[in-house]
């Protein structure tokens, strides 16, 4: 009888350790109502803006060997949906830029995010760098970047800007008449995730 006693209290010690890396699991949904998604490309005249009404995607991450974290993140923008406020411009983005046609969707793949994401439950807000692949055009060229975290009893809030070299992922000059546009493009984003 008492040699059933050790392996009950190791059966319940890996019960508990499995239950522990559970909750400690993190799976998000980016939602498109309450996100943000724009970004602004200097010009001779003026800044042009334009903004992604469309998106979606999903975050998850769970615990690894030595504190390392393990990631599995996506999201993505339809190409076609982006707009400037101005149809002629929309348009030469569409079929002469983007070649939205062959190329309808930009990816981000999150890679490496560096970060205690155990502490992820407890804090409102906080910083991690993500680097991941950015796919435009059909290249995907690796970006880091800062992201600012808040964390809601409901959602999350991912928050950031970048610059990004357009003449990198092959893109067709997008400069439109007299308007000369130049690098870098920045982008902002504000993504709402939901729980899943």
């Amino acid at each position: 009888m008492r040699t059933g006693r050790p392996a009950v209290a190791v059966l319940a010690l890996v019960a508990a350790s499995v239950l522990a890396q559970e909750r400690a699991r993190i799976h998000y949904k980016i939602v498109a109502e309450g996100s943000d998604l724009r970004w602004d490309l200097p010009a001779t005249l003026h800044t042009v803006h334009g903004v992604a009404p469309l998106l979606s995607g999903t975050i998850g991450a769970e615990p690894a060997a030595r504190g390392e974290w393990r990631i599995q993140s996506r999201i993505l923008v339809p190409a076609g949906a982006m707009t400037t406020g101005n149809q002629s411009r929309d348009k030469k983005m569409r079929e002469k830029v983007l070649e939205t046609d062959r190329f309808p969707e930009i990816l981000f793949e999150a890679r490496h995010v560096t970060a205690d994401l155990s502490r992820f439950p407890k804090d409102e807000h906080f910083t991690v760098e993500v680097t991941g692949d950015l796919t435009v055009h059909g290249k995907a060229i690796r970006v880091k970047l800062p992201v600012d975290v808040f964390v809601r009893p409901d959602h999350v809030l991912l928050q950031g800007s970048f610059p990004l070299a357009w003449k990198q992922f092959g893109l067709a000059d997008p400069s439109f008449g007299l308007v000369t546009v130049r690098e870098p493009l920045r982008v902002r984003f504000r993504l709402r995730a939901v729980p899943i």
